[in-house]
Order: C-alpha cells, then structure tokens, then sequence
C-alpha cells in the first residue's frame, strides 16, 4: 500500500505540470525582453527631459566658440623645403585670414563681412592656405611661383587725329575779324609689355631632397615655448589656436624640421595681449572736416566800347 499511495502522487503531480522537466522550461528570454523594454523606456524618458530642460545648450555652445569676432589671434607659419626656411608673401588687402610676410598669420574674424565664416572650426590652416594659392595634401604640396624677371615686348601702331582750333575775336567801333588754325592728324606708336603668368612649385613624395626621397610634413607646437612638436596626421583640418606655430616641410623623413622663425614674435604678442581680445573698430559716425572754397564776384571792365570780364576763384 505505501508504494500505490506514492506511485498515485507522482501521477497526480505530473498531471498539474509538476514534473522534472519544469524548471528548464522557464522563459527566461521573455522576461529578458521586458526588461530591456523597461531600461530603454526610462532612458528615453530621462533624455526627453533633459532636451527639455535645456533647449539652446547646444546652440550657445557652437556659437560661442573661438575665435569669434571679438578674438584677434596670432599663428606662427612657415615652410621648410629640403631644409630652407621661408614664409609666405603678405596678405593683400584687409582678411579675417591674413599672413605680415614675415611668418605671422592674423586670425580676426571681426574684419569678414559674415564673421561667422571664420569663426569657431572654420578658423582652419587650409581656409587661410586656399586664398594664397597654396594646395596642401598628404602627398602633395603646391606653392605659388614666382613671376618673371624678364617680360615679352608687345609693340601696337595707333593712328590719331587731332584737331586744334585757335580763335582770335577783337571788336574795334562795330568792326570784328576771327582767325582759325587747324593742325592735321599725327600717328602715336604704343609699346606694351606682357607678363606671363608664374607656373606653381609642386612638390610631390618621393622627390629628392640633396639625394634622399623626401615627404610632405606638417609640424605643429602648441605654443612658442613648447620644447616638442608633433606631426599632423590630417593637415588640412588643422584648426588654428593662439599661440600656436606651424611648419610645413617638404624633407626626408625623420630629418628635424625646426620653429618658425617668427617664434618670437608670437611670443611678445602673447604678452602684450593675454586675452586675445581684437581691437574695437571706428565709429561710423566719425565725419572728417570739409573744406568749402569762396569765390570773389566777378569784375568788369569796359574800355573804348570793347568789354572785358574776369572771374578769380580762391579755393
């Protein structure tokens, strides 16, 4: 009897889904689901409310960043090519991007109509290269050439007319005479010179420089009193900071390629300006004084029935 009482248990237990295989079937993928379900819910709900809470973080942010136009920046900037240092010609005209001549790029957005052009991660060394007519790429650097010394004559015949008519009047108790004097044509002979256009420098990898294959390098330091530099892996994104040197090299690799040699200068201007700050520009209401001419009126003369009449302006 005590064996059917157990054998009748088992039965009935196996009947209501009590048996052995019950714990391996338990969905544990299921409840998983729900509760990654969960977890992303709330993330989402706890970033709407952050956007919410504040709603122009990241445009004050991306507006603000400098240089704007109230910063005025100083870069080093010069070029090695197969260990000779040289800068870049000046700058002509007023640029929110512009170079002294002498190894000085000024960053001053506040001088573009759209300051903005030039502002924040647009303030970048291939905006300021592009206007010069210099292209830099990883294996690749084209600078422009120099204009002849000698220019081609071009000599053109032009053949004028001209006509210059003198005439006498004098009127004498009702009697007047006229004199006329025309010249005839003359031929004028125009000698002109044109200036061909300067072919640009590229120096490409794998050119030679005294011998050794050399590449195109772009050296960065992070101020004038920086004691090591480091390569630039992607030059043509380079973002320009105040205080900052650039050399762009064309040599062999593993040569050293030295500091601008305006170095210096970016450093005193660092003292003279700590802030950076751009000078403020000249009211517009400032009117410079005018000069108003007088006249003296006219005097007239009459003598023996012929009339004279002079007029004398002072200015």
């Amino acid at each position: 009897m005590p064996g059917e009482n157990f054998s009748r248990r088992v039965a009935r237990a196996a009947a209501v889904g009590g048996g052995r295989t019950y714990h391996r079937q338990t969905p544990f993928g299921w409840y998983v689901l729900l509760l990654a379900i969960c977890v992303g819910g709330v993330g989402l709900i706890a970033y709407s409310r952050y956007e919410r809470l504040h709603p122009t973080a990241a445009a004050s942010n991306t507006s603000n960043v400098p240089p704007t136009k109230a910063d005025l920046w100083k870069v080093g900037l010069a070029l090695d090519i197969c260990g000779k240092s040289s800068y870049l010609p000046a700058t002509a005209g007023v640029q929110a991007l512009s170079t002294n001549g002498h190894g000085v790029v000024t960053i001053e957005p506040g001088l573009a109509t759209d300051p903005t052009l030039y502002s924040g991660a647009k303030a970048t060394l291939q905006a300021f290269l592009l206007p010069q007519n210099v292209i830099l790429g990883s294996a690749r650097l084209q600078l422009p050439g120099k204009s002849p010394t000698t220019a081609t004559p071009t000599t053109s015949s032009t053949t004028t007319t001209s006509t210059t008519s003198t005439s006498t009047t004098s009127t004498t108790a009702a009697s007047s005479s006229t004199t006329s004097t025309t010249k005839p044509g003359s031929s004028t002979t125009t000698t002109s010179t044109t200036v061909p256009a300067p072919k640009p420098i590229i120096y490409t990898n794998g050119q030679t420089c005294h011998g050794k294959k050399a590449i195109v390098q772009v050296m960065e330091w992070a101020s004038p009193s920086a004691k090591h530099g480091h390569l630039v892996a992607k030059a043509s994104t380079l973002r320009f900071k105040n205080g900052q040197l650039i050399t762009i090299a064309f040599v062999p690799k593993g040569a050293t390629i030295p500091k601008p040699g305006s170095a210096s200068k970016i450093a005193a201007y660092l003292l003279s300006n700590p802030a950076a700050l751009a000078p403020p520009s000249i009211a517009s209401s400032t009117t410079l004084p005018v000069t108003v001419p007088t006249t003296t009126p006219a005097t007239t003369s009459t003598t023996a029935g012929s009339s004279t009449t002079t007029t004398t302006s002072k200015g």
